[in-house]
């Protein structure tokens, strides 16, 4: 099985251009916003030029975060002969970033592709493997159907999934078919065990009440908990003021928390060097609740020692948090009401 991670989001761009340019069959691609903008990574003239081709080619994109995508763009690219979906639901949202080569090689993780994210840090793993192909094939399929795909070939994914053996990566998703605690069951079973260290990476930290109480217990019984968030996130001054909030409350508990100077959009769990995950979802009530999420779990050793590495170059690059960091106002009453709620 081969792996390469990315961390920022123009290397990920890059690699995933030239998986596209180089398959053969088939590229399947969903993705929250895609924006057409890309200066210097053309997806938009790559997919044509692949369905020109003659390579088949589906995108399915959520129609809120891809709202920014033109109409000539989507005409464009189906006169191309790119078949092109739209995830639409009222509350829930398409928030997964996969792209399937040639059914052999699938790239998942937390980058999107829109102009604006050109300098952000973020991270994405490129993997093979056939148990983990197939897993993450029968969730593209189940999504495709439910945006309204026809595809035979690609329906015939679908079906009653196999028992899983012994692998050393293995997707997971949420929202999708039914399945929506198979994340949050992940992150339970492997904090719940954690024995020496938890390391969490996400850029919106707004943690709902189980997963406060596993790291508290994680906490509790000596395990070393670090959370890393960025300094400013895209989202303005209320999502600034909840992850710093959430941070002063973690701090106090006992957490050891480190602010990225840039923005940083990775979504991880490693723990204690032993199991890792990257995905899409965020540490927040939306990415454990009402949206679509995917994600892949491994505990492969060169994998998990490359992970380390990177989060270690990230701490060492970051601030320590500390709680003279946030001073509180009346208003974080209201922050932790919600905390509450959720």
């Amino acid at each position: 099985m081969g792996y390469r991670f990315y961390t920022t989001s123009q290397s990920a761009w890059k690699g995933m251009l030239s998986a596209i340019a180089n398959a053969k069959k088939s590229i399947y691609l969903e993705m929250y916003i895609f924006q057409g903008d890309t200066e210097g990574y053309d997806f938009l003239s790559v997919l044509k030029k692949k369905a020109d081709e003659g390579v088949s080619i589906i995108l399915i994109l959520d129609s809120f975060g891809s709202a920014g995508l033109s109409s000539s763009a989507i005409r464009n690219l189906r006169l191309a002969g790119v078949e092109v979906l739209f995830f639409s639901h009222w509350f829930r949202r398409l928030h997964r970033k996969i792209l399937i080569i040639d059914e052999r090689t699938v790239f998942l993780g937390g980058v999107n592709i829109g102009g604006m994210y050109a300098l952000w840090k973020d991270m994405q793993v490129r993997v093979t493997g056939k148990r983990l192909l197939a897993s993450s094939l029968r969730s593209f399929a189940r999504v495709y159907e439910e945006c309204g795909g026809k595809n035979a070939a690609i329906l015939s994914r679908l079906g009653k999934e196999p028992l899983l053996k012994k692998t050393k990566t293995w997707f997971i998703e949420h929202g999708i078919g039914g399945k929506w605690l198979q994340i949050r069951e992940h992150y339970e079973e492997h904090i719940g065990k954690a024995e020496r260290s938890i390391t969490l990476v996400t850029p919106y930290f707004f943690p709902r009440r189980w997963l406060i109480a596993r790291l508290h217990e994680a906490i509790l019984r000596g395990v070393l908990v670090e959370i890393i968030i960025p300094q400013h996130t895209d989202q303005g001054w209320l999502m600034d003021r909840i992850n710093y909030f959430q941070l002063a409350f973690f701090t106090k508990l006992g957490a050891f928390c480190f602010l990225s100077l840039e923005m940083n959009h990775s979504k991880i769990l490693l723990i204690d060097d032993r199991v890792g995950m990257v995905g899409s979802g965020n540490l927040d009530p939306l990415s454990f609740g009402w949206n679509a999420e995917a994600g892949v779990f491994f505990d492969r050793a060169a994998m998990i020692r490359d992970l380390r590495k990177i989060l270690e170059e990230w701490k060492s690059d970051a601030l320590s948090f500390t709680t003279e960091m946030f001073q509180s106002h009346w208003h974080d009453v209201f922050l932790a009401f919600l905390r509450r709620l959720f």
